[in-house]
């Protein structure tokens, strides 16, 4: 099954992002304003980079299978960032060259495998930084992480379960390959950021 194998062939680059992202600060409930902004801003620029246009190059059937439309994630970030006082025409421009999959399922799957991925850990994050003193009444500038709420396993499930069926075999390392880049989309810009 694809999933398993993302989840074992995506675990180094998997394991470098969260050590830019302040993981231990988060889980230790010490990370500050200044490190959730620049998660905010990474996270806001690659969904607005890579969001519309993955959801675009999926087939009409697999979009509908996923329920793409109650997947995407730009509206929560604005609104953090406007909750924040982040101007998002001030977002510094990329350094480097954005990898965006070509228009074959199995690339863009592995593509949204990252950032459904990301969300996945969110109800977790979001329960830290709500525990985290420096966020003490800052519950609506927490839009993207928890988004998905009490259906978060749910439409891991779902995700999960149209990836294994959607990507045959002969596209696995084609699939794996896409998420790594994204990936390192992720951790360009966050070493960029930080």
């Amino acid at each position: 099954m694809i999933a398993n194998l993302l989840r074992t062939e995506t675990a180094q680059n998997h394991k470098t992002l969260e050590s830019l992202m302040f993981v231990n600060e988060i889980m230790n409930n010490s990370l500050s304003i200044d490190q959730y902004k620049k998660l905010l801003t990474i996270n806001y620029i690659i969904h607005q980079r890579l969001e519309n246009e993955l959801a675009n190059m999926l087939d009409a059937a697999i979009a509908e299978q996923l329920e793409m439309k109650d997947r995407l994630k730009l509206n929560a970030l604005t609104k953090d960032l406007d909750y924040w006082n982040i101007n998002s025409l001030t977002l510094p421009e990329l350094a480097f060259e954005l990898f965006v999959p070509k228009k074959n399922t199995a690339e863009v799957l592995g593509a949204l495998y990252v950032l459904e991925g990301a969300t996945l850990g969110g109800n977790v994050i979001k329960r830290h930084i709500l525990a985290n003193p420096n966020f003490k009444n800052h519950e609506n500038g927490l839009n993207y992480y928890g988004i998905y709420g009490e259906e978060l396993g749910t439409k891991w499930k779902n995700f999960v379960s149209v990836l294994n069926e959607r990507v045959e075999e002969a596209d696995y390392q084609r699939c794996i390959n896409s998420a790594n880049k994204t990936f390192n989309n992720l951790i360009s810009l966050a070493e960029q950021i930080a």
